[in-house]
C-alpha cells in the first residue's frame, strides 16, 4: 500500500542535534578508543589463553573482556553519532527486514505492554547498509520500549509513502518515494526543549525521562548519512513518535540476499611475511604478537615512510602488506601507490578504526581491498588475514 502526501500536509521540522561541532570530535574519539580497546581487549584474551581454567585470575579477565565487548559496542554508536562510520549501502527492502526482525523485536518489550507491526510495504527498496538498518530499528524499539508505561501500548510501522512537494519546517522539499519507518508510544511525552536536544549524547535525566544514550545520535548519525531523514514529534500525557525516512531506490537496483552465516574457519595460521604499518606503538606490538600467535613472521612500521625503507631492505616484497588507512607523512593510500610504482606491492588488507571522511577519501582502496575494522579481536584478525593471502 502507498500513502501520498500531498503538499498541503504539515510535518515536524527534520530534528537535528544542536551540537554539529561536536560531531567531528565525536569520530576522532571513537578512533582513539579503538586502537585503545584493542589493546585492552586482546591483551586480555592472550592472558586467558595462557591461564589454567581454574585460575581465580579468569574470573576478573571474563569481566574485564566483557566490559570491553560493551565499550566496542559503545565506540561504534559514538561513531554513528559523529556520522563517522564506513558504511556499506545495498539493497534492502525494509519491509522485509521487519517481519524477519519481529521475534527478536518482542522480546524488546515488556510483556505488560501491546506490541503491534504493521507492515504495509515488502517490495519497496532502499539503498542502505543493512546492518545499520538493524541497528536503527532495534535502537528506536529499545528506546521507545523502556519508556512505555505498564499496560501502554508500542506501534511499529513501514510502508510506502509518496511526497508531492511537500516543503518541511526549515524550507527543504520531500518529492517522490520514501520509505518511512515509523516507532510510536503512548504515555509521558516531551516537551519542545527536549525533543530539540533528543538526538544529542551523553543527557542526563534532568533533560530527558530517564536520560539517553548514544543510541539515539547514532540513529541520527547514520540515517543522515545515508540520505534520510528523522523526525520526533511527542505530546506531553500522549506519547512520542518517531519517523524515519529513506529514499527508494531505483527499480533497476538488484535487492541484494540476507547473507548466510559465515561458517567458522578452524584453519587460519600460518607461516607468511606480513608488514604491519601502524602509528600507534601499543596496537602495532599487540598485531604483531597476535600474528605471531598464528606462526607469522610480522614486520613492523610506525608509518608508511618506515614502511617503504623496510621494503628497501628486502629483495622481494612481503606476502601481505596490513596497514592503516590514516597516517602522518605517507598515508595509506600513498604507501600503496608509492609501492605498486615500485613493483613491491604484495597482497594487501586494509585497517581502520577512524572511518570518517578522512577515511572516505581514500575509499578507492577501502572498496579494492580486503578492510577490517578496529578494534577486533586476534581470531577476527586470523581469519582476514588468511582470506587476504589465499584471495587470488
Amino acid at each position: 500500500m502507498i500513502k501520498r502526501i500531498s503538499s498541503g500536509t504539515r510535518l515536524p521540522r527534520a530534528s537535528r542535534p544542536t551540537i554539529d561541532p561536536v560531531a567531528g570530535l565525536a569520530g576522532s574519539i571513537g578512533h582513539d578508543y579503538s586502537n585503545l580497546l584493542m589493546v585492552i581487549q586482546n591483551a586480555a584474551s592472550l592472558l586467558q589463553d595462557r591461564l589454567p581454567d581454574d585460575d581465580p585470575g579468569q574470573r576478573h579477565i571474563s569481566l574485564l573482556l566483557e566490559a570491553a565487548d560493551r565499550a566496542r559496542r559503545l565506540t561504534r554508536e559514538l561513531q554513528a553519532f559523529g556520522r563517522a562510520q564506513l558504511l556499506k549501502p545495498e539493497i534492502v527492502k525494509p519491509g522485509q527486514l521487519v517481519r524477519g526482525m519481529s521475534d527478536m523485536l518482542r522480546h524488546l518489550v515488556p510483556k505488560d505492554v501491546e506490541f503491534k507491526i504493521s507492515v504495509r510495504s515488502t517490495s519497496a527498496k532502499v539503498l542502505f547498509d543493512r546492518a545499520q538498518l538493524r541497528l536503527v530499528i532495534l535502537n528506536l524499539v529499545a528506546f521507545a520500549a523502556e519508556r512505555v508505561k505498564k499496560n501502554g501500548r508500542l506501534f511499529l510501522s513501514v510502508n510506502h509513502v509518496v511526497f508531492d512537494d511537500v516543503k518541511l519546517p526549515d524550507d527543504q522539499v520531500l518529492s517522490g518515494n520514501y520509505v518511512r519507518i515509523l516507532v510510536s508510544k503512548t504515555g509521558p511525552g516531551l516537551d519542545a526543549a527536549e525533543m530539540q536536544r533528543i538526538f544529542e549524547p551523553g543527557l542526563t535525566g534532568k533533560h530527558l525521562p530517564r536520560g539517553t544514550d548514544l543510541r539515539l545520535a547514532g540513529v541520527h548519525g547514520v540515517v543522515t548519512q545515508s540520505g534520510g531523514i528523522v523526525n520526533v514529534s511527542s505530546e506531553r500525557g500522549r506519547g512520542t513518535t518517531f519517523q524515519v525516512y529513506l529514499p527508494v531506490a531505483s527499480a533497476q537496483l538488484v535487492e541484494t540476499p540476507e547473507p548466510r552465516p559465515a561458517r567458522v574457519r578452524k584453519d587460519v595460521s600460518g607461516s607468511e611475511v606480513i608488514l604491519v604499518v601502524e602509528d600507534d606503538k601499543a596496537v602495532r606490538s599487540m598485531v604483531q604478537e597476535m600474528l605471531e600467535r598464528y606462526g607469522y613472521t610480522a614486520l613492523e612500521a610506525a608509518d608508511g615512510a618506515e614502511a617503504l625503507r623496510v621494503a628497501e631492505l628486502y629483495n622481494s616484497p612481503p606476502d601481505l602488506l596490513l596497514t592503516d588507512l590514516v597516517m602522518p607523512e605517507v598515508s595509506g593510500r600513498e604507501l600503496i601507490e608509492e609501492l605498486r610504482a615500485e613493483d613491491k606491492l604484495p597482497k594487501v588488507l586494509l585497517m581502520s578504526g577512524y572511518t570518517d571522511d578522512e577515511v572516505l577519501k581514500h575509499g578507492s582502496h577501502a572498496a579494492e581491498y580486503p578492510f577490517i575494522k578496529k578494534p577486533f579481536t586476534h581470531y577476527e584478525l586470523a581469519v582476514k588475514v588468511r582470506e587476504a593471502l589465499d584471495k587470488e
